[in-house]
């Protein structure tokens, strides 16, 4: 190479001499660029352009390249370029060298060669090659990771070697505690998210003056790190249920689930899906099975982390197993109940007719005992409960609930505990049956036993058996038998004998024969009114027949004496025996006869009853038992139902009602009505009515209450009661305030008038100072010019003082003062001064009232 490039040197001098002969008369090859030695970087192109310098172009030939082997360089073919070809313009007497990608084996010593009048003519250029600033290794975009050495690669190469700086943010790098910088790269040590950022990486060659840059973005990955979640998640067996999985990460992660038993990828698992972005895993039928650990993996470019989480499945429990029992009294009994849940069920019992719940324990002073058990079965856990009840009795017999109940639900299911026991007639009532003139009749038996007894009849110590005149029904547990005493020797006891695996019992029944009642004992009178009559009756013993069932009357006037004419009244028993619709004035004879089954007794001796004239209405009487001097708290604050029976009207039709109502207070111990004034007296035109409900009434209050009844004869004596209304909003009967606003207003300017009226009076007479005063003293100074003017001598008397005005006796305002109760006292009377009007106090049963001179009561908590 050295030698060529020597030889090159000699021709290349040779042609500038021959050139500069030429030159000498105008004749040279010209090559552009002009410089004679030109470097260029590998791999690119070059153009170079020979181009002949003459007076007369046409003389000299069309010039041509040659290679530093001093080889000419062809034209290209027609549709081909080589690495180096020429191109030729004659029109311009041009040659252009052309270098596609300039390469260390083609720099040399380029010549141009021609001729001008068969002078050779000559030109040549020198090429040298060095190779560019170029970044092998340098990518725009890198990525460290959190806490790591990570190395920015920018690896160059150049010929000459370069000079590499680094920038951060504009700012110079050097070496130091975090930097290092190397011929290939910087290197970050215990990469931090500060460090994320932009980078500059710089190359220059100082021998060709060549500058590159290469701008890099280093981002900063951080790790996967979980948040932090309960480390047990509770889901339900049938539900669909879904767990979340978080992790902060820089890029953001990734997430995959395994179950840790199985090892199974969970996103290619039926009924399970995983949303790789969100970390959500879906259940979408959670089965028994999948209780257990599952493990979350979060994972991205710098690194991968993972969280283990339990997963407990609720499953509701199943009772699978309750047994019925059947057991003899006396005896303990056992019901037994599985279940299976998870977890494991809690199992409890109760009897059906009783709220009470039997849990783990003793009962009953320890004759009901309740043991449970649980252990493990496969995915799911078994409870097991036993009741047991020691010496059974009947009571014991009946369906028990057992309840099997987890945080994943409950299941019931009930089992019968029979409890067997011997025949018993408790609930047989044990009275007589009764027959007469030979009536069949039934006599019933019912046996009540586990299991089911037989029985048979038992008749004056010998089996009963069917004949025409008795027939026997059923042989248990319910049997009766239909009998037609036609003879006396068919009453009697009968015996009911029942009898199961367990014993037998007996029920005696009487049949006897049934007579007609007695006389009646005694029958008095009671009340007695114009128009009715009430008696007191006193049957007969019953030890003869059935039992009394009703009491009749006959009645009839004194004057007839055939008591086929009679009228009858029957009662049943114990009912009010009144007999109405009698004439005032009146004698009647009434007798009287017991009645039962059998018929009607013997009539009693008659009893002479004379009725009065007629009269105003009986007293009524209220229909709940209430005494007259009783308080009665009312429901309400401003009304109250009265109650009442429609008493006798004596002859006269009633035709209305009169209620009334007064406010009352109590003194010394009596009622006294305030003001007779504020009573209210309402008719009620009916004469069946039977209540009234009091309206406009006020809260807290006393009230006497009467209602009398009228006829054409006058009002009926009255039935009271004394009420006291509920507390409400006015307590108190005071009147309701009748000024408006305005008026109220009116009245508070002219009392400020009054008051400075009153001042100013006060001054005039004490000091001659005020409105007034000046008033005066303006006119009595006028007066005296005018007399003045007038000329008058007549003397005259000194002003006598102006009269003062009666003084004003203020009287405050009563104010009330809670007081605890105190004795009863009588209010205080009345003083008579009228000129005065002054408002006064008293207490009345314990609670201060206040009444003006007009008597009205205004009292705030008064006791009416």
């Amino acid at each position: 190479m050295r030698a060529q490039r020597v030889r090159a040197t000699g021709v290349a001098a040779l042609v500038v001499l021959l050139a500069s002969i030429t030159g000498c008369v105008g004749q040279s090859l010209k090559i552009f660029p002009m410089q004679k030695e030109q470097t260029v970087a590998i791999g690119k192109s070059v153009v170079l352009t020979c181009q002949a310098d003459a007076q007369d172009p046409s003389l000299i030939t069309q010039p041509q390249w040659k290679d530093p082997k001093g080889l000419v360089i062809n034209e290209a073919a027609p549709g081909t370029r080589p690495e180096i070809y020429t191109e030729a313009m004659p029109t311009k007497q041009l040659q252009l060298l052309y270098i596609s990608s300039i390469t260390p084996a083609m720099a040399g010593n380029y010549t141009c060669v021609a001729t001008y009048t068969n002078i050779p003519l000559s030109a040549s250029v020198i090429l040298d090659t060095y190779v560019a600033i170029t970044f092998t290794n340098a990518n725009e975009n890198q990525y460290a990771t959190k806490g790591q050495e990570f190395k920015v690669m920018c690896e160059v190469t150049a010929e000459p070697a370069p000079t590499i700086d680094w920038f951060k943010e504009g700012v110079p790098i050097e070496t130091g505690d975090r930097y290092v910088i190397h011929a290939n790269g910087l290197l970050i040590k215990n990469v931090q998210e500060s460090d994320d950022g932009s980078y500059m990486c710089r190359a220059v060659v100082i021998h060709t003056g060549e500058l590159s840059e290469r701008e890099i973005n280093v981002e900063v990955y951080t790790a996967p790190e979980m948040e932090e979640r309960d480390q047990v998640v509770v889901i339900k067996e049938g539900e669909t249920a879904q767990i979340t999985c978080k992790a902060r990460g820089k890029p953001p992660p990734t997430y995959s689930w395994i179950k840790a038993s199985t090892r199974e990828n969970l996103a290619t698992t039926s009924r399970f899906s995983v949303n790789e972005n969100t970390g959500l895993l879906t259940f979408s039928r959670v089965e028994a099975s999948d209780y257990g650990k599952y493990i979350c993996s979060a994972s991205n470019p710098a690194g991968q982390n993972e969280t283990e989480i339990e997963v407990e499945v609720l499953v509701r429990p199943k009772i699978f197993e309750l047994f019925n029992a059947t057991v003899s009294e006396k005896m303990d009994g056992r019901l037994e109940c599985k279940a299976t849940g998870r977890p494991a069920p809690r199992i409890s019992f109760r009897k059906l007719s009783n709220p009470d719940r039997f849990t783990n324990g003793a009962y009953d002073n320890g004759r009901i005992t309740v043991e449970t058990s649980s252990r493990q079965t496969g995915d799911q856990m078994e409870s097991s409960g036993v009741i047991t009840i020691s010496n059974l009795n009947r009571t014991d017999d009946g369906l028990y609930e057992c309840l099997a109940e987890n945080d994943g639900g409950e299941a019931r299911k009930n089992g019968h505990l029979t409890v067997q026991f011997k025949p018993t007639f408790q609930n047989m009532p044990d009275i007589p049956i009764w027959s007469w003139n030979g009536q069949p009749v039934n006599i019933s038996c019912i046996a009540e036993s586990i299991p089911n007894a037989t029985i048979k009849w038992r008749h004056r110590d010998v089996d009963l058996v069917e004949t025409p005149h008795i027939k026997i029904f059923g042989s248990g547990p319910i049997s009766y038998v239909t009998i037609s005493p036609v003879d006396r020797a068919m009453f009697g006891v009968y015996k009911c004998i029942a009898t199961n695996i367990l014993g037998e019992a007996e029920h005696i029944i009487e049949l006897r024969e049934g007579f007609p009642p007695g006389r009646v004992i005694q029958a008095i009178q009671e009340t007695i009114t114009a128009t009715s009559v009430s008696f007191n009756i006193v049957g007969p013993a019953e030890d003869m027949g059935p039992p009394i069932l009703a009491f009749t009357t006959q009645y009839k006037e004194n004057s007839n004496f055939d008591w086929n004419l009679a009228r009858n009244r029957t009662w049943s028993i114990n009912s009010p025996y009144i007999v109405e619709n009698l004439r005032p004035m009146f004698t009647y004879d009434f007798r009287f006869a017991a009645v039962n089954q059998v018929g009607a007794g013997v009539w009693s001796a008659p009893l002479t009853v004379i009725t009065p004239k007629t009269s105003p209405p009986q007293q009524p009487k209220w229909r709940e038992n209430i005494s007259s001097d009783s308080l009665i708290y009312g429901k309400y604050a401003d009304k109250y139902e009265l109650k009442w029976k429609v008493p006798a009207d004596n002859g006269e039709p009633i035709d209305m009602y009169e209620i009334s109502y007064c406010p009352v207070v109590k003194v010394s111990g009596e009622w006294k009505v305030v003001s007779e004034s504020q009573c209210t007296i309402e008719e009620l035109k009916s004469y069946d009515a039977i209540s009234y409900e009091v309206r406009g009434l006020y809260p807290d209050t006393r009230y006497r209450m009467h209602v009398r009844a009228h006829n054409v004869l006058g009002y009926s004596l009255p039935v009271e009661l004394y009420l006291q209304t509920a507390l409400g909003v006015g307590s108190g009967f005071a009147p309701p305030q009748l000024l408006s606003s305005g008026a109220i207003i009116g009245v508070a300017l002219a009392g400020v008038f009054i008051c400075l009226l009153i001042v100013d009076l006060l001054l005039l007479c004490f000091r001659r100072q005020g409105f007034i005063a000046t008033i005066c003293g303006k006119r009595a100074k006028k007066h005296k010019e005018d007399e003045a003017k007038l000329g008058s001598t007549k003397p005259r008397a000194p002003p006598s003082p102006a009269p003062l005005p009666p003084p004003v006796k203020l009287v405050p305002t009563p104010t009330y003062v809670p007081t605890t109760p105190v004795d009863e006292k009588e209010p205080l009377k009345d003083t008579g001064d009228d000129g005065l009007k002054r408002n006064s106090s008293v207490e009345f049963d314990g609670r201060r009232v206040y009444a003006t001179s007009g008597g009205t009561i205004i009292g705030k908590n008064s006791a009416v």
